[in-house]
Formats: C-alpha cells, sequence, structure tokens
C-alpha cells in the first residue's frame, strides 16, 4: 500500500528542517575558542634545572605599570597599557594594538618560590624569572650501634 504525503505534512516537514538549518547557521555565526585564540599577552614558559622563565610580549608598557604576584602554581600578570596618547588634532588611520588593562593567569607546571622571583623588561618582553622549590632528597640516616 502506498503512503501518500498531503501538502500540509509537507509544508510541516520542510518548515521543520528549515528551522534545523536556520539554527546551525546561527551557530556556525556563534563565535568558538580553539586552539590558537588570542590571549593577552602571549608567554613562553622555558625552564633550566633550577628555575622557571616566564617571558610575555608585553610591547609599550610603562615597567612601572606591571602588577606581578605568585600564589601557589599560578603567575598573576596585570597592568594597563596605554598607545597613541598624545594625538591632537589628527586621527588613526590603522590602529591594531591593543590599549587598556589586561589581566593574565598562568598556571605554572612545577613548584616555585615566589619570594625569589625576580622580573627585567627588555624590548618589550617582560621576563619573570622564578626558581623552583628543592626536590626533596632522601636524608642518610645513620645507624648507631649501642652496647646493651
Amino acid at each position: 500500500m502506498a503512503s501518500t504525503v498531503s501538502q500540509g505534512d509537507w509544508d510541516s516537514r520542510q518548515d521543520r528542517v528549515q528551522g534545523e538549518l536556520d539554527s546551525l547557521r546561527q551557530k556556525a555565526r556563534r563565535p568558538i575558542a580553539r586552539r590558537g585564540a588570542r590571549v593577552f599577552p602571549s608567554v613562553i614558559i622555558s625552564a633550566t634545572e633550577d628555575r622557571l622563565v616566564v617571558r610575555a610580549e608585553v610591547p609599550g608598557m610603562d615597567p612601572k605599570g606591571f602588577d606581578i604576584s605568585v600564589s601557589g602554581d599560578t603567575l598573576s600578570l596585570q597592568g594597563t597599557r596605554s598607545t597613541g596618547e598624545g594625538l591632537e588634532n589628527g586621527w588613526y588611520h590603522r590602529r591594531e594594538r591593543d590599549s587598556g588593562s589586561f589581566s593574565r593567569a598562568i598556571r605554572l607546571p612545577a613548584e616555585v618560590d615566589g619570594n625569589q622571583a625576580e622580573a627585567t623588561y627588555v624590548a618589550g618582553v617582560l621576563a619573570v624569572s622564578l626558581p623552583l622549590k628543592g626536590v626533596s632528597k632522601p636524608k642518610e640516616i645513620q645507624v648507631r650501634v649501642s652496647k646493651a
């Protein structure tokens, strides 16, 4: 027995499919976080036997404008960057460098001694050097022989 589809059923299915397509288009337009998404400041973390070094690219900063802290396994970098100050009676043709406040929390891959951290700022790169906490070494215990 052949089934027949009425015009009303066909229109209903067509509306449902159109609604699903519209939903997919809307989802495609939404920004999604993905690998390589822009994060500021971008960092490089390197290590030696006794320290971690976190380098952050932050051009155009006044070195006094940084707020750097370490809490547990997290390094926090904060600051405010101004670009284009002092532009009077003119306009920008292009402005690709952002200005304003930034805050970045970076989870460190090892335990560090935040009290001994040092920071330098050269050519737009902030370098924070963090000594690693000493690895606990087994303590050798001498056995004394006593006469009973």
